[in-house]
């Protein structure tokens, strides 16, 4: 902030008067922001003994405006408490405008003040400069700095009475989110008023960027240890190495320049993100990292995520919650952190990736790393259940709402992740007709059954996940636009298996788990799976593990022989390489179990894991496929 003299009374009262008596310019006896306040002022032909009124807007504007700025007022909670706090005694009231000068939020010395202050600070009201003139709060947000501005200095004459600091609030991505302000009806000016009011509007910006969903959020400095008083330089990231956004220090720093060409990591720095972010992964405190420019730097992780431990819950079928390694690649680890970030800040998730690459096990991370962690997850497959039936596991029923209604009625998944969390796994295939159903219901966080006129309130958070191409299916009318909006309040993809950089660390963890950690993977083995394209994903690879578990003695190491052979998929029309390959891991599973057991049925499905009815149905279909194949030969 540049310090700015404290003016004393007569040299406002003289400035004041050579511009409204003489025509001069007065600008080296009062601040430049005051004396270009006062000339727009007069080209918008305003006279300084008008009235000023204080209307706020009606109810729903107002409703409007806070909507629009819920994440600054969500971020200065606290900054306008403490500040409330440090400045009553002095009798300051505090305000916070949004972008435009209204008023947004009100704390401090209020009651005890004048009428005219007390009109001013309302809720609604509107303070920008077209309506109230010169003050610290319309310069503020003109100048984009913070300023003073007492007494005489005011263009109209109706609140001269009044003392004003005010700062700006800088969002994220560089625009104004607002201004801070405090006010008393004293003709005096406080030396420390400015500085404090600089310094609240600094802490709601570091809390904005403190809510952004952002995979890495560095503190650049001179030394590895930032020092105190030393300027913070804030740069955030998201999931792939793109660049979210730069505090204002840093933009003034590094240069609108070099920041208008940089969008992704690799463009602001001599480095990959990649390498960055798993450094940090690995528990490094400080990097140093040259900028494009050639200056050295220091980085830090500027706010590292809380890592709570998962809760144990008793259900015994429960899929056991994953350490981040386990998905096979340290980006994701990095996604998943930001993910964190969205559902701690409201934002809806959606997970993205294809069949089988671990969106529930993801879901499941999330849900035990949220502070709705000690709730319960309810999953619910859109894909899975007809869609005769989908409606009422969502929504519930009342008894009688339809034939075979359960009696006593039933709440539906909704209801159930009330205090916790609703997954909503492959929502790309829910039905449109349930879509706008379930829209309202994110919407106003109430929930109706089948056959009910009454609403329940439920408090969870939502993740969702699904393979689809949605916006495609919004292209398409599959999938309504306005859902996709809502749901998407923080997409995070998970890579296919083939694309991930440390596949040997997953294996050894799905392994562990099958394994209880007695199996061992021989290093031919190893190499086999590395190869191998993976189309099925996570639940291929785990099929794989399991089948060679179930062919190797117990105290064996997993040897190649031991594994399904990976035969390339059937190249049938219309069937996917997922498809395929499970086809032929089970038919392969069948056959080397059979003939373990000599042709025991019974063995041979107790070995596979699945009932005799299966197996006899699994023969039976194999057995149809093939006298249809000898025919067509």
């Amino acid at each position: 902030m540049n310090a700015t003299p404290i003016p004393s009374l007569e040299s406002a009262v003289a400035a004041r008067r050579a511009y409204f008596e003489h025509g001069l310019s007065p600008s080296d006896l009062i601040d430049d922001a005051i004396f270009r306040s006062w000339t727009r002022c007069t080209a918008a032909d305003r006279r300084e003994r008008e009235a000023v009124e204080f209307q706020p807007v009606g109810h729903a504007q107002l409703r409007q405006l806070r909507d629009r700025s819920n994440d600054l007022l969500r971020a200065a909670r606290e900054p306008l408490e403490r500040l409330a706090r440090a400045v009553s005694g002095a009798g300051y009231a505090v305000l916070m405008t949004d972008h435009r000068g209204y008023a947004l939020s009100v704390a401090g010395a209020i009651d005890q003040r004048p009428h005219p202050m007390r009109l001013a600070f309302r809720p609604g009201v509107d303070l920008s400069e077209y309506a109230i003139g010169t003050s610290a709060m319309s310069c503020a947000l003109t100048e984009r700095r913070p300023v003073r501005v007492f007494g005489p200095e005011h263009f109209f004459s109706a609140i001269r009475g009044f003392h004003c600091a005010a700062a700006p609030i800088i969002a994220p991505d560089g625009t104004l989110a607002g201004v801070i302000d405090i006010t008393r009806d004293s003709p005096l000016a406080d030396p420390g008023a400015l500085a404090l009011v600089h310094q609240s509007a600094q802490a709601i910006e570091r809390e904005l960027f403190r809510a952004l969903p952002a995979a890495l959020t560095l503190a650049l400095g001179w030394h590895p240890a930032p020092t105190v008083g030393e300027l913070t330089l804030l740069v955030a990231f998201g999931a792939e190495g793109e660049l979210l956004a730069v505090n204002e220090p840093a933009r003034r720093f590094i240069g609108a320049d070099a920041l208008s060409a940089a969008s992704r990591f690799e463009d602001l720095v001599d480095g990959r993100f990649g390498d960055c972010a798993a450094a940090f992964l690995r528990g490094a405190e400080a990097l140093p990292l040259r900028l494009r420019s050639g200056l050295q730097l220091y980085a830090t992780l500027a706010d590292p995520p809380a890592r709570p431990t998962p809760v144990t819950r008793p259900t015994s079928h429960a899929a056991p919650v994953t350490g981040s390694l386990e998905f096979g690649d340290p980006a994701i680890s990095v996604r998943l952190d930001a993910g964190c970030r969205a559902l701690a800040n409201g934002l809806p998730l959606l997970v993205l990736g294809e069949t089988g690459s671990g969106k529930e096990m993801v879901a499941q991370t999330l849900h035990a790393r949220s502070r709705y962690g000690d709730g319960p997850l309810v999953a619910l497959n859109c894909a899975a259940i007809p869609e005769t039936l989908i409606e009422s596991e969502l929504f519930g029923h009342v008894e009688g709402a339809y034939t075979g209604a359960r009696r006593g009625g039933m709440p539906g998944k909704i209801e159930q992740a009330d205090g916790g969390t609703l997954f909503l796994d492959e929502i790309g295939d829910m039905p449109l007709h349930l879509q706008a159903r379930l829209l309202r219901v994110l919407e106003t966080r109430e929930v109706s059954r089948l056959g009910s006129v009454t609403n329940r309130k439920v408090d969870c958070q939502l993740i969702c996940a699904t393979h689809q191409d949605i916006p495609r299916a919004v292209r398409e009318g599959r999938f309504r636009a306005d859902l996709y909006y809502r749901i998407n309040g923080f997409s995070l993809r998970l890579p296919p298996l083939r694309e991930r950089s440390d596949l040997r660390a997953l294996i050894h963890a799905l392994l562990t788990g099958i394994g209880n950690g007695s199996r061992q993977l021989s290093s031919d083995s190893m190499q086999l799976l590395l190869s191998h394209p993976w189309f099925g994903n996570t639940r291929e690879l785990k099929h794989a593990l399991c089948y060679a578990d179930a062919m190797a003695d117990p105290d064996d190491a997993l040897l190649p022989a031991h594994f399904p052979e990976f035969s390339a998929p059937d190249a049938l029309p219309g069937c996917s390489p997922m498809g395929g390959l499970l086809l032929t891991l089970e038919e392969d599973a069948i056959t080397r179990s059979l003939q373990a057991t000599n042709g025991d049925v019974r063995m041979a499905a107790k070995m596979l894991g699945i009932s005799r009815a299966t197996l006899y149905r699994r023969l039976r279909k194999r057995a149809t496929t093939e006298a249809v194949s000898r025919s067509v030969q």
